[in-house]
């Protein structure tokens, strides 16, 4: 395990400071601004840590709500919403100095067998010989000025595997479709718990960024301001993300300053296992003369 993964996970492991409060008072991800995946990973694991142990997340339901200060402690309250007999129901908001910075529902239910389907994994070409998007920026690196080289080339937690191949500092137009092959950079836990909030987090990579595909920008554009303004997400199946899974986007539309994705993540074998929907700020401002 790298030593990225390895923070990442210890993301996870939050303080109890009374009945349903819990706090992060580490170092943050982020750039400017705390990253989206840490705080949804976060309030799912203050939520699990109120429900049942044989109960698991099902649905997740969220709004960024004001920038998460790097710098400053988060504070996650959690609200009883619900116990029922099959689901459980808790809200988490994550705060900062007084504030919510992010407000989320999540949804929990027992086990249960019942009728299935899904659609197919899409027929496109898998993981072996593609290049990594860390091999890819060191292959660039010497286009990048060197003041962005930490961040440019810092270590990643998760290993992708772009299908259709991005151009970060030069976008040009393409369709609004983003096929992402990752897996852990190393091992993690059996533990489902883990297993979903690791998934959470990754699922706000390059979902926005799919709807921004069509215009020929991306987050590095300067007259280009994006940001997260939900996210959902959906747990089908058990998840043992250690291995190779497909992250599928598609953006149907874009307009009024805010772009929409969907996503379905599928293992190697084709089992779909959770479903993501997200709508982002997307604002383009005039180049200054």
């Amino acid at each position: 395990m790298n030593k990225a993964l390895t923070n990442t996970l210890k993301l996870f492991e939050l303080e109890k400071i009374d009945r349903d409060i819990y706090a992060w008072s580490g170092s943050s991800v982020g750039f400017g601004r705390i990253f989206g995946g840490q705080v949804m990973a976060q309030t799912l694991m203050a939520a699990y840590s109120t429900v049942d142990k044989k109960r698991f997340a099902h649905s997740f339901h969220s709004y960024f709500l004001r920038p998460g200060d790097m710098n400053q402690k988060i504070i996650f309250d959690v609200d009883r919403i619900r116990d029922g007999k099959s689901f459980t129901t808790r809200r988490v908001r994550a705060i900062q100095n007084g504030e919510a910075i992010f407000n989320c529902s999540i949804s929990f239910k027992i086990r249960e067998k019942g009728l299935s389907h899904q659609t197919e994994m899409p027929d496109i070409v898998g993981p072996d010989g593609l290049e990594s998007d860390s091999e890819m920026r060191h292959r660039v690196k010497h286009k990048v000025d060197k003041k962005f080289h930490s961040i440019w080339l810092r270590e990643r937690e998760i290993e992708m595997r772009q299908v259709e191949p991005i151009d970060y500092l030069n976008p040009k137009k393409a369709p609004p479709i983003r096929n992402t092959w990752m897996k852990p950079n190393g091992l993690i836990p059996k533990d489902q718990k883990i297993n979903q909030a690791l998934l959470l987090y990754v699922s706000d990579m390059g979902l926005l960024g799919t709807a921004v595909n069509p215009h020929g920008l991306n987050f590095m554009s300067s007259n280009f301001q994006s940001a997260s303004l939900d996210h959902a997400m959906w747990f089908h199946n058990d998840i043992a993300f250690n291995d190779w899974h497909l992250y599928s986007m598609e953006s149907p539309i874009s307009g009024g300053a805010r772009g929409f994705s969907t996503g379905s993540i599928y293992t190697k074998k084709g089992k779909l296992i959770a479903s993501t929907a997200q709508e982002g700020l997307m604002r383009l401002w005039k180049k200054s003369k």
